[in-house]
Parts: structure tokens; sequence; C-alpha cells
């Protein structure tokens, strides 16, 4: 039984890869923890400062340890904070491969611009909604309601949540990547305006054994849109990869 560990993205819960339940196969055990920067734990989180360690402690808490860990969003950027962090201290974590999905990612600190916070603030209201609607698969969802729900979660998040994100993006320059050799799966998709596709590929080029894959016509949210797309890469990926080194999660 391979076991595949689950981390979504600010805001979200482990109810946003429900969708993708019918398609995981029978030797395959996931696990969906809610994090502490979910909808119902961002209170207390939105003052932490190192949610990189939140990320070994859920790969911890996965009996035998993960053979697979698959991050979202958000998700993504304390998971390779980790994986940096334990590269420099030769410390690897034992893990066979990690999936990073729709991630956040610039090369230099120069790419960042004054000009790009505005834009990035307003797409967060609408990424909200976006997830939210797709949620909500066959009930749609007022168009009003959706911008109020959207925006009481914006409003949840609040501006210590949204600087915790950005902080960590802003980090990404900073983060050894050419350190981290477990094999690596950057999934992007062609139409998220939020975490572009092409940060997508440009994470994938930087890590030494990384590759991507580009959903068509998809948005920042590929295991809602595209489920049985999106777990067949996983499944992919699995096979793949080598088997896990121990019983445990990290060294």
């Amino acid at each position: 039984m391979k076991q595949v560990l689950l981390l979504h993205g600010l805001g979200n819960s482990g109810g946003i890869w429900a969708a993708a339940d019918p398609y995981w196969r029978p030797d395959v055990r996931i696990h969906t923890p809610d994090l502490p920067w979910s909808g119902e734990g961002i209170r207390t989180w939105r003052h932490e400062t190192d949610s990189a360690s939140r990320v070994e402690e859920a790969l911890c808490a996965v009996p035998g340890g993960a053979d697979l860990v698959v991050a979202h969003s958000f998700g993504a950027l304390p998971l390779l904070e980790l994986l940096s962090r334990r590269a420099l201290t030769g410390q690897q974590v034992d893990l066979p491969g990690v999936v990073l999905v729709n991630p956040f990612y610039r090369r230099a600190a120069d790419d960042f611009h004054w000009n790009m916070i505005a834009p990035l603030l307003t797409s967060f209201p609408e990424t909200m909604a976006e997830g939210i609607r797709l949620q909500s698969g066959a009930r749609p969802i007022a168009p009003d309601l959706l911008d109020d729900m959207a925006r009481r979660l914006c409003e949840w998040v609040g501006p210590y949540g949204w600087l915790r994100f950005f902080d960590a993006y802003l980090k990404t320059p900073l983060l050894r990547t050419d350190l981290v050799g477990l094999p690596c799966l950057v999934i992007g998709a062609d139409q998220d305006a939020t975490a572009p596709a092409a940060e997508s590929r440009l994470l994938a080029a930087d890590l030494p054994a990384g590759e991507v894959r580009i959903l068509p016509g998809g948005g920042h949210f590929p295991m809602l849109e595209q489920p049985r797309w999106f777990t067949g890469v996983v499944h992919d990926f699995l096979d793949r990869i080598p088997a896990r080194r121990s019983p445990a999660a990290v060294n």
C-alpha cells in the first residue's frame, strides 16, 4: 500500500481534494489533514513564522511514513522550504518524491516588482471564489452569494494570513532548489491567472530531478476541474519514483 499525503493551500481544507476520491487506485492510501492555514485554523496560524515545521509535523503524522507528498498552491511553499532547509544541513527528507501543484515561484529577488502587489491582491478573492464554485459541484451558487462567500473567506484570512503567503512567495529565490535532489513533479495549468504556468515550468527547471506537466485549459484547482487527469498524472509519477528507504517520514 502506497501512502500519499495531500497538503492543501491557504484558506482551503482537506476537503479540497474530495473530487479526486473516486479516482485513486485501491493500492493508494490518501491522507488529507486540515493544516494550520485551513479556514478553521487561520485565526491561530496567521501569526506563524515557521510553516515548514508544520509540514514536517504532517509528514511525521503519516503512519509508517509517506511515499509521496502532493502540495497545492501555498502548501507547496512551506514544503519547498522544508526540503531546502534539510538539504542545506545535509539531512535530506526520507521521501521518495513530491508533487507541487500550481506552485508560486520566482528565481530571483529582482523578479518581484512593486506593480505586482495590487494584481495579486485583486486575484486573491477571485481564486477563493473559483475554489468555492468548483467544490460546489453541480449545485450552482448565485454570483452575488459566491462573491460574498469569497469576500468573507478573504476577511477571515485577513492581512496577516495573506502576508504569510506573500512572505513565503518572496522567499522562493532564497530556497536552495539546486540541492533538492529527490524526484519532483510540478503540475501547472495554462489558464491559471493566480500561479502562472510559467512559474511551474521555471521551478521544474530549477529542481535537479524536476519535471513538469501542464493542464491545457485548466485553472488553479486541477484536482477539482480534471480529477481523473490529475490522479492519473500522480499515479504515473508514483509508479516511477523509488521505494521509500525507511518506515519513517523524515530522518
